[in-house]
C-alpha cells in the first residue's frame, strides 16, 4: 500500500513539474499591450539542419503571437534570438558585450526567413541597438524582447490590434 501511495504521489509531482516547465516568464510590458506570457513550444525553427528551440510570446491585450527561435553560435558565447512576427522579422543578439536588436543575418534569410522591414520604426530600431550591456540569461532576454519588440513596429497599437 505504501508503494502505491508513493508511486501515485511521485506521478502527480512529475506531472505538475512537466506542465510547469512550459511557462518561461510572465511580466508587464508597461504599454497598451498589458502583461506578456512567454511559453516554450514543441515547434522548432530549422536553420542549417539544426532545430532551434522556440518560444511563443502572447500579450494580454492582443490576439497576435510572436515566435522567438534561439540560435546559440560560437560555442554558446553568442546567442541570436530570431523574432518572427506578422509585421516584422528580425533578430536580437546577446554576446559578452551587449544585448540589442539587429537586422536578420544572411544565414537566416537563406534558410527562408523573410526580412520584413516595411513597418519598422527606424528611430526605435536605433534606440534598441543596445538594450543592456549585461550578459542576461535566456529568460531575461526573452522578457526584454517581449517588452521592446512591439515598439519597433510603426503604430504598434494598431498593428497588434490592442483590445480595449
Amino acid at each position: 500500500m505504501k508503494k502505491l501511495f508513493f508511486l501515485t504521489l511521485f506521478s502527480v509531482v512529475i506531472s505538475f513539474s512537466l506542465s510547469a516547465q512550459k511557462l518561461v516568464k510572465k511580466g508587464n510590458t508597461q504599454s497598451a499591450l498589458g502583461t506578456y506570457v512567454i511559453e516554450k513550444t514543441n515547434d522548432f525553427v530549422e536553420i542549417d539542419g539544426k532545430a532551434l528551440p522556440t518560444y511563443v510570446i502572447t500579450y494580454q491585450n492582443s490576439r497576435q503571437k510572436i515566435r522567438v527561435a534561439v540560435d546559440r553560435c560560437k560555442k554558446g558565447k553568442i546567442k541570436n534570438y530570431i523574432v518572427l512576427g506578422d509585421n516584422l522579422n528580425l533578430q536580437y543578439v546577446c554576446d559578452i558585450m551587449h544585448f540589442g536588436v539587429k537586422q536578420l543575418d544572411s544565414k537566416y534569410i537563406k534558410a527562408g526567413i523573410k526580412s520584413i522591414n516595411d513597418k519598422l520604426d527606424v528611430s526605435a530600431y536605433y534606440h534598441q541597438k543596445v538594450l543592456t550591456r549585461a550578459h542576461p540569461v535566456d529568460r531575461d532576454c526573452l522578457g526584454l524582447i517581449a517588452c521592446y519588440y512591439p515598439m519597433l513596429i510603426t503604430d504598434y497599437e494598431t498593428a497588434f490590434a490592442c483590445k480595449k
